[in-house]
């Protein structure tokens, strides 16, 4: 009777020890969906990572016979759906797709990076869209025809007024004063409220320049002087990064990467499950030439690596809104 009271007081003890490290928790229990799994877009229809999660889920079929629902919850920069995704439970049924420019609405409207930010959890880093410098193919206007990133920057150097066509104060824009400020030269941004106004405007002569991605040389007449990568982009293998030309290797670091989080609380089966999901789809072929025939970087970056390109991207954002006053010198992460 000793004995068995002994054992039984010993089994008490270790599932108390292994339920305390959280093994028996019922968030790191293997995770199955019962229900179908919303993903919520920061785009509209149509938009890059609206279309890149209809090809994810169209893919991620192959692994899975989980349902997914792609929704769009445009507005605000992003912050339509990152706050409808914020007030759904933390069940592991919804995934925020997002971008840099739904930090960006973040910051621009000096709202709570504890909630705003740190309220999710970023789960998969699944795509690189490098930023590039573009200029016309055929330039007009008079203004002069640029073959290389050095001769746009000794223009600028001549006392010329580099202008760039950039949704103001947004990503690119963020991009821009990087580089800019490590060539040493003053550029004017003017603002268009879309792609198309914005590639129009660089075509017609109105600006000499565009900070925009390696995709927008097969929607538009215009080339890559320098990308900001460390991959060379297929199709575009000629064109030098930053660190090729002797600038910052910190510059090819710095994209409009997409990817998937969740609500900060959802358990960490549904994670790992989302994750198992995501490195599939990642590997997959169809999925590699999907993102190679639109000129972007296959990123595997889960919960860790993901997150610190957050984090870095917040920093900078702030970093570079106060530098041209855009933000209150106060507002802090």
């Amino acid at each position: 009777m000793k004995k068995m009271l002994t054992g039984a007081l010993l089994a008490l003890i270790c599932g108390s020890m292994v339920f305390a490290n959280g093994a028996s928790d019922s968030s790191e229990k293997e995770w199955k969906p019962s229900q179908p799994i919303t993903i919520m877009n920061h785009v509209a229809v149509g938009g890059a990572m609206d279309l890149y999660s209809r090809k994810w889920v169209e893919i991620a079929g192959k692994y899975t016979d989980a349902t997914f629902v792609v929704d769009n919850n445009a507005g605000a920069g992003g912050l339509t759906a990152g706050e409808w995704v914020l007030n759904q439970n933390a069940d592991g049924y919804t995934v925020f797709a997002l971008a840099p420019t739904y930090l960006d609405a973040v910051i621009q409207s000096e709202l709570d990076c504890k909630e705003y930010v740190d309220g999710f959890e970023y789960i998969y880093g699944l795509m690189s869209d490098p930023y590039c410098v573009l200029v016309p193919i055929n330039p007009a206007g008079g203004n002069p025809k640029f073959t290389s990133f050095k001769e746009l920057v000794e223009w600028g150097k001549k006392g010329n007024t580099i202008t760039l066509s950039e949704p103001n104060y947004g990503a690119k824009y963020i991009d821009a004063v990087q580089v800019f400020s490590e060539v040493g030269v003053d550029f004017k941004a003017v603002s268009y409220e879309s792609a198309k106004k914005n590639f129009a405007a660089l075509l017609g002569g109105q600006t000499v320049a565009s900070v925009g991605n390696p995709g927008d040389t097969k929607k538009y007449a215009v080339q890559a002087l320098v990308i900001g990568t460390k991959s060379k982009v297929p199709g575009l293998e000629n064109v030098p990064s930053y660190s090729d030309l002797g600038y910052s290797a910190k510059l090819d670091e710095i994209s409009m990467w997409r990817g998937y989080a969740v609500k900060k609380g959802t358990p960490k089966g549904m994670i790992k499950w989302f994750q198992d999901v995501c490195d599939k789809v990642s590997a997959d072929k169809e999925w590699i030439d999907y993102m190679t025939s639109n000129k972007l970087v296959v990123l595997t970056d889960k919960t860790e690596a993901f997150t610190k390109i957050v984090n870095d991207e917040v920093t900078s954002t702030i970093d570079v809104l106060k530098s041209v006053d855009q933000i209150s010198s106060d507002y802090k992460r």
